[in-house]
């Protein structure tokens, strides 16, 4: 996109004859203000030179796994990862590492441009008291037996039968460990309190050791790991923009594993310099109670309650290794991409959404796309929408790799143990900022200007607004345009009315990964209490047109040799771009529009695997891989 990739001479031209569009439109201007302050900035001199020297007030696309575990994770521990956070961000910029298992050395293809270390809370700093001689808690039989890991490897018969319970039992109920704690108390004299406050410091350290501006952003976080009895995962990432940051507030166990405590402690600690953003993931495993139209407790909604989740969680991971969260068929949704690495089957019809039931099947309500329609909905009933989600992808790898998700190497995340075959490399997150600063990537974290992808270094742009061009997408201004007459992604789109909204969406592939298939934008909508939705092929490859009909694309026939993994090279497209305008739109009905790109197909990894191995190859043996846009909202105006 030429519009990105300008000299600096032409894009100076271009900052000015912005800022005077700007001074003269005045108090109606459309531009983001954050656009205008830094082309303001931009043409102040070199003071302001000095601060963002590689600036770009049209924005650039980053890429990054907001969501990494080191041995620091007692899971990660237990399964045979020995290597800590200075690893991690060590592969995350690019360099070499011995291999999960200890074997040969491996490198990302491309370094990452940011990355945040997501230990648990849950058990943080006590494998380090484990494994410290001068701990009361060395010496205790769960110690000891995490100890005898590192000489015995991972198995289900490492720990002895006591100490593997209580580990266990801990970990997923949240129950302190006595022998290690000193108690069950939650005051200072829990031992594990103490630890954990200690390693939420080395947190910070090691996060802000990492960080060179300009080239690799690192963040303080964690993961927040909320595991209520026999109930599916409620877990959160927890991010911290930088500058100032609250000490330790306590584990899922000390607020009760209900996220609602979570976020009135955000509230509550992080004020003043502090910024942060608590981020769902694994929505696919919640049993229903992720985006349940009611507390977690099973307490009806409140709008202050709802507006603390909302400034708390703007974004949602919309894809891991366990699996995407986006949707299902069958849930909720007819869309025949939705059977994307979906990891469970789908629960039983007679089966009821409960905290209490097993991990084993998926419901409506795990999923974002639901979520989204019934955030429509609950912001007519409260005047809030707790589920106005930007989107992210990341690996969730517990072998200290952040970023590896490219299939061909794809071998385990969980330390050394290999991969089940329901699992998959994981995803990237993707951001249009500035500048790889961390108050720039988490701005737009913070402004939902987000993507996610399933590995590839895929970039997709969406705007929207009321009187783009029909060729917008065609400009060589088309970035500036859309920023100064419309909303990037993860905005609102205000009701000025006209015929219709229009989008203009762009997407290009990854130059280590096949070619683009189609671009495609879901809609949807509320028509009082009932949701629907609607997939419309917007930019097919190949000269291929829509269906005006089935709104389709029809297949470009790309394909995969099984024997070698070779695919279609001469088929597909390097970028695809549109300008689309919904032609059913009702300016009375709440609606939001995303982005999601399709490749074309490769191989899976665990075909990659069953070749190297001379194994059977299983199903399913290919995917598309792909990327999603965060949604453009619509309210109708009075609503």
């Amino acid at each position: 996109m030429r519009g990105c990739s300008a000299t600096a001479s032409s894009r100076r031209r271009r900052e000015k004859a912005l800022i005077r569009q700007c001074a003269a439109r005045g108090a109606g201007s459309s531009v983001p203000a954050a656009i205008v302050l830094l082309l303001l900035a931009a043409a102040a001199g070199p003071a302001a030179a000095q601060q963002a020297p590689d600036g770009n007030p049209l924005r650039n696309a980053y890429f990054g796994d907001l969501h990494v575990h080191t041995n620091w994770s007692l899971d990660a521990y237990r399964n045979g990862n020995f290597e800590g956070p200075e690893v991690a961000y060590r592969f995350g910029r690019g360099e070499p590492v011995a291999g999960p298992d200890g074997g040969a050395q491996v490198q990302l293809r491309v370094p990452l441009d940011f990355m945040a270390v997501t230990d648990h809370d849950v058990w943080l700093g006590q494998i380090q008291a484990c494994n410290d001689a001068g701990d009361p808690a060395y010496d205790t039989p769960t110690c000891r037996d995490l100890r005898q890991i590192r000489v015995s490897g991972p198995s289900r018969d490492t720990l002895s039968p006591r100490p593997a319970w209580s580990t266990l039992t801990s970990w997923r109920f949240g129950i302190p460990l006595p022998d290690i704690c000193g108690g069950r108390g939650s005051g200072p004299q829990n031992r594990c309190i103490e630890h954990a406050r200690h390693m939420w410091h080395e947190i910070q350290r090691n996060a802000d050791a990492f960080y060179e501006p300009g080239r690799f952003t690192t963040f303080a976080a964690f993961e927040w790991s909320a595991m209520p009895p026999g109930a599916g995962h409620m877990h959160r990432n927890v991010i911290f923009r930088g500058g100032q940051i609250p000490e330790w507030g306590g584990s899922a166990i000390e607020m009760g594993h209900l996220p609602e405590r979570l976020w009135e402690w955000l509230e509550a600690a992080c004020t003043g310099d502090c910024q942060a953003l608590s981020i769902p993931h694994n929505t696919n495993w919640s049993q229903g109670v992720a985006f349940a139209p009611r507390n977690t407790d099973g307490t009806n909604f409140t709008r202050e309650g709802l507006e603390r989740r909302a400034a708390a969680e703007p974004l949602v991971e919309i894809f891991q290794v366990k699996g995407s969260s986006e949707c299902y068929a069958g849930l909720g949704t007819a869309d025949e991409e939705c059977n994307f690495e979906t990891y469970h089957a789908a629960c039983p019809p007679d089966q009821e959404p409960s905290w209490e039931q097993d991990e084993g099947c998926a419901f409506a309500a795990d999923y974002v796309r639901n979520a989204w329609k019934s955030g429509l909905t609950v912001e007519a009933e409260y005047g809030v929408n707790p589920f106005k989600y930007g989107v992210i992808a990341a690996t969730d790898d517990h072998s200290s790799r952040p970023g590896a998700a490219d299939e061909p190497a794809f071998v385990t995340r969980m330390g050394s143990r290999p991969a089940p075959h329901a699992a998959n490399p994981g995803g990237l997150a993707g951001v249009w900022a500035e500048e790889n600063t961390r108050e720039a990537i988490f701005d737009a974290l913070r402004r939902r200007e987000t993507f996610g992808t399933s590995g590839p270094r895929i970039r997709v742009r969406l705007f929207g607004g009321w009187n783009y061009p029909d060729d917008l997408h065609t400009r060589r201004d088309m970035v500036e345009e859309a920023y100064r007459s419309g909303v990037p992604m993860g905005g609102d789109l205000p009701p000025a009315g006209g015929d219709g909204p229009r989008f203009v969406v762009w997407a290009t592939k990854d130059a280590g990964s096949a070619n683009l298939q189609k671009v495609q934008i879901i809609k949807g909508w509320a028509d009082g209490e009932t949701t629907h939705e609607q997939v419309y092929d917007v930019a097919c490859a190949d000269g291929l047109t829509p269906d005006p009909g089935t709104r389709r694309c029809a297949d470009n026939g790309a394909g995969v040799d099984l024997s070698d993994c070779s695919y279609s090279g001469d088929l597909g497209a390097a970028e695809l771009a549109t300008t689309w305008t919904d032609p059913d739109f009702d300016p009375a009905q709440r609606a939001f529009y995303y982005a999601r790109v399709l490749e074309n197909p490769t191989c899976r990894w665990s075909t990659h695997r069953a070749l190297a191995a001379g194994t059977p190859i299983f199903e399913p043996s290919t995917v598309k891989e792909r990327a999603w846009s965060s949604p453009i909202w619509y309210t109708p105006a009075g609503r």
